[in-house]
């Protein structure tokens, strides 16, 4: 999913063939999701055209700017995603977006609701990409940063005019304020992003008052050993800064946000998941079997579901998924023999 929503595939081709082999092995209801993915795609480019044609009609041919329309410098692509066929995500509903972002969401909602009536959009905050031009003191020309939508709030916060006489100085909880960012836990992963990352990503320099050492980004004249030492969780007295002294000769500059490590619950529960797909699976293994041959022994039954599964499944579960499909009038065991059982149409 991230790969087609960034577009970081290496080949749409390879991912459609790569689904091709998955739908021939496992079927179309595993890969209907995935095929769901492309054909929002197509359609999210159809869309964009549709509008970018829109805007041209707008735009004034003297001033070559769009009539009416606040935030026009902005340059907006959409990706109209499908409910359902992409993994959840969180939406963070109350982030502080900049005017012009907000003009130009509106407006495009404004237009793609008077085309495609009945329906209703839902913003992913938390997938958006930007392309932000920043200027540094060390560098003559301007550096892009490609970053998050929460990255590129973070960094409006230290945004301010030539020849401002101080750089802003802010906390985590001054940070979540201004952008609106209600999860600690996602504000710390941007700012340790932004402040503790890569060499030539390190944009903002963080500040510990309670330290001797204060400054703990890699600008500081500290020895390199304390660097790799820093501590890399944020408290509440922690201040960052605009770095005066960030150099990089790249044009543009991407900077990945720190993903959450998956707990234990969530793994708990993607397993539950795997577990429930899998039972349904070995359920119409057990039907098809039994609808072909109309009667088997148990034995038999067993080793003809487990040459049709792609998966290991322990003889255990073939036996309580027997039993339920007894239970449900799909099976019945033979009168006068319980190791054999008869298929019910």
């Amino acid at each position: 999913a991230k790969r087609l929503l960034l577009n970081k595939s290496a080949s749409i081709d390879a991912e459609r063939a790569f689904v091709s082999k998955l739908k021939a092995e496992c079927g179309t209801g595993y890969t209907s999701k995935m095929e769901g993915m492309f054909k929002d795609m197509e359609l999210s480019r159809d869309v964009m055209a549709n509008y970018s044609s829109y805007l041209g009609s707008l735009e004034d041919v003297s001033s070559g700017k769009y009539k009416n329309i606040s935030g026009a410098g902005v340059d907006m692509d959409v990706q109209v995603l499908t409910t359902g066929y992409w993994p959840l995500q969180t939406q963070h509903p109350s982030l502080i977006l900049p005017e012009s972002l907000t003009a130009r969401r509106d407006h495009f909602e404004s237009h793609y609701l008077s085309k495609y009536q009945g329906r209703r959009i839902g913003w992913q905050n938390s997938l958006g990409n930007c392309i932000v031009k920043a200027r540094f003191p060390k560098m003559t020309e301007a550096r892009e940063l490609n970053v998050s939508l929460c990255q590129a709030l973070v960094l409006m916060c230290f945004n301010v005019e030539e020849g401002a006489e101080e750089d802003p100085k802010f906390t985590i909880g001054d940070i979540m304020k201004k952008t609106g960012l209600g999860d600690r836990g996602e504000t710390e992963r941007v700012l340790q992003s932004l402040s503790m990352g890569r060499e030539g990503t390190q944009v903002l320099r963080r500040i510990d008052e309670k330290s001797t050492n204060k400054y703990l980004d890699g600008t500081s004249t500290a020895p390199k050993k304390k660097h790799k030492m820093m501590r890399k969780a944020i408290s509440d007295s922690d201040v960052f800064v605009f770095n005066s002294n960030f150099f990089n000769n790249q044009r543009r500059i991407r900077i990945t946000n720190i993903q959450m490590k998956e707990t234990a619950e969530e793994r708990t529960k993607t397993q539950e998941a795997v577990s429930m797909d899998r039972l349904h699976l070995i359920d119409a293994a057990i039907v098809r079997t039994m609808k072909a041959r109309k009667t088997l022994d148990h034995s038999s039954l067993v080793g003809e579901v487990m040459r049709q599964l792609k998966f290991p499944a322990p003889h255990t579960d073939i036996k309580k998924r027997i039993e339920t499909l007894i239970e449900r009038e799909y099976l019945e065991r033979t009168e006068g023999d319980s190791s054999r059982y008869n298929y019910l149409a």
